[in-house]
């Protein structure tokens, strides 16, 4: 199946910017944020690497988006799938915690470990793309 390079890309860069967000975040202690858009970025480029080879990719979770990108994928991103699917609602909402905030319940290690797994998956997705024919 060969990979249309403009969808990719879009979505590609999309995640990136993201990430770089998330980056920008966690630097500014949003640990809470940085975590969530470290997600979002993982979402993000996994849609765009289905959409771009199969078909139109929904929903958010990245354990689902990797399974089906089409290629097995590594043991260690299967389980960095996971960590980042359990950020996806606590980190926004307060009513996902009996106490206080997300802003008070992430922690710079929560942020560091999520803003890995997209960038992980994100490079997997790049040795991924190198070697599809256009």
């Amino acid at each position: 199946m060969s990979l249309k390079r403009d969808e990719w890309e879009r979505y590609r860069r999309q995640a990136e910017h993201t990430l770089v967000s998330a980056e920008s975040d966690a630097g500014q202690a949003a640990f809470d944020w940085a975590s969530f858009k470290a997600h979002q970025a993982a979402d993000v480029a996994l849609k765009g690497w289905v959409r771009a080879r199969t078909h139109y990719a929904t929903g958010h979770s990245v354990v689902r988006l990797l399974a089906e990108a089409g290629v097995s994928p590594p043991a260690e991103l299967v389980d960095c799938a996971r960590a980042l699917d359990k950020v996806y609602i606590p980190a926004r909402y307060p009513d996902a915690y009996d106490t206080g905030a997300p802003m008070d319940c992430y922690t710079q290690a929560d942020a560091r470990s999520a803003i890995e797994c997209a960038r992980r998956i994100l490079g997997w997705l790049d040795d991924l793309a190198r070697g599809e024919s256009p």
